[in-house]
C-alpha cells in the first residue's frame, strides 16, 4: 500500500507481471520497515532479518514465486547487508485480502539494548 491504497490488484499471470509483483513486494518490504521503525525509532537496534515468508497471489500453474519475493528479500539486503538475509519461504495462493497481489511477513531479530541507553 501507498497512502493507504494498493498500487496493484490482482493475480500475479493474470492481471499483473512478474515485474509489478516483484515491485508490489518491495512496497511489502518498504512498508514493514516503516512498521518497525516507529516501533523501535532507529533501525540500527536491527540485528539481523529471521525470516521472510512471502504470499504470492497468482493463476494456477504460475511457478515463479521466488522472483516475486526477491522484491522484499533484496531490499531487506540494500538496507541490512548479510544481516538482511535471512529464512525465506514464497508461497503462491488463490487470494489475498482485497485482491493483493503479495503480502509479506518479516521477523526481525533486534539488538539488546543496555540499561540506561534508551
Amino acid at each position: 500500500m501507498i497512502e493507504g491504497k494498493l498500487k496493484y490488484k490482482g493475480k500475479i499471470g493474470k492481471e499483473l507481471t512478474v515485474e509489478q509483483g516483484y515491485d508490489a513486494a518491495r512496497i511489502c518490504a518498504i512498508n514493514a520497515l516503516a512498521a518497525l521503525k516507529s516501533e523501535i525509532d532507529d533501525l540500527d537496534q536491527v540485528e539481523r532479518v529471521v525470516r521472510t515468508v512471502g504470499y504470492v497471489n497468482c493463476v494456477e500453474g504460475f511457478t515463479k514465486h521466488p522472483k516475486i519475493v526477491n522484491g522484499a528479500s533484496e531490499l531487506l539486503s540494500e538496507v541490512f547487508g548479510n544481516n538482511g538475509i535471512g529464512a525465506r519461504l514464497a508461497i503462491g495462493i488463490s487470494s489475498l485480502p482485497e485482491d493483493s497481489p503479495v503480502e509479506i511477513e518479516i521477523i526481525f531479530k533486534l539488538k539488546k539494548i543496555q540499561l540506561g541507553q534508551v
